[in-house]
């Protein structure tokens, strides 16, 4: 939910949290940070690959997890055999032909909920608070000594707002 400059600023500082008093989670987290910074920042996918800051289409691969879902649903087994496996997915292929065929040939698509709209709409409106924020402090207030301070500040805010709108 960061732009991407911003992710490794704000990472630096919040992956010291205060310690929890119990020495396992406090172990665990530290575990954690560390493989997050080598694996998400510093390793093999650096931000610019997964920052969806500036994407207004989705922000998941929800229509991946919607398929494996539909999968695990239809199929009411853990372990199919493997002709059930095929039949399902000559199905599947089938139906996801017509559903091309028919957006080509001018259907509309289907209609996301109405909450998932507002959702996106009010998630689009905290991100542009937040580049007129952080970018008024940059060009206003940079290199002032409390900078830093009001961009930390400012990013919190906004992570702790889009946290409350992602679990409503």
């Amino acid at each position: 939910m960061l732009p991407v400059f911003a992710i490794s600023l704000v990472w630096n500082r919040l992956q010291h949290p205060p310690a929890t008093g119990d020495s396992t989670t406090d172990a665990k987290l530290s575990q954690l940070a560390e493989y997050f910074t080598s694996t998400w920042i510093d390793g093999d996918f650096p931000p610019s690959l997964w920052s969806h800051y500036d994407n207004p289409g989705p922000r998941t691969t929800n229509h991946a997890e919607g398929f494996h879902s539909s999968l695990n649903c239809r199929f009411g087994i853990s372990h199919p055999s493997l002709r059930s496996f095929f039949h399902w997915m000559q199905r599947a292929q089938y139906e996801v032909q017509c559903r091309i065929t028919q957006l080509d040939s001018g259907r509309p698509a289907r209609r996301r909920q109405t909450a998932y709209v507002t959702n996106d709409a009010n998630l689009w409106s905290a991100k542009m608070q937040y580049s007129v924020r952080i970018g008024s402090i940059f060009s206003c207030l940079f290199p002032h000594p409390h900078a830093w301070e009001q961009f930390f500040a400012a990013s919190e805010m906004y992570l702790r707002h889009c946290s409350h709108m992602l679990s409503c």
